[in-house]
């Protein structure tokens, strides 16, 4: 999304000391905070996800990567299965810290 219009607004010392409070506990930038508080938006800060997401990323990576592979024809019918063990590994522990039960069933019906 391309964003090109700024939007300003004054506030006291206090509310500057709280909204600065409330930002640095967010964990996010200042202009995200704003936007998702102005927007309705609920702010969370989930402490444990951020190895979480970066397990993700290093899984998409090497996803992407094995796609290359397979399109330029280096590499054929690949084992998934390691991968797809640890993508559901990450994706349980983020049931479980979002607050899931410990039971290992994430299915909804």
């Amino acid at each position: 999304m391309n964003r090109t219009h700024r939007i300003s607004f004054r506030v006291s010392d206090y509310e500057l000391q709280r909204i600065q409070s409330k930002v640095k506990k967010s964990g996010i930038r200042m202009s995200d905070f704003c936007r998702h508080a102005v927007l309705g938006k609920e702010v969370r800060n989930i402490k444990g996800l951020d190895k979480c997401s970066y397990e993700l990323n290093k899984i998409g990576t090497n996803l992407n990567q094995l796609t290359v592979l397979c399109h330029q024809r280096s590499v054929q019918n690949p084992n998934l299965e390691e991968m797809q063990a640890q993508l559901s590994a990450v994706l349980e522990r983020i049931y479980i810290t979002l607050g899931g039960d410990n039971d290992g069933d994430c299915q909804t019906d």
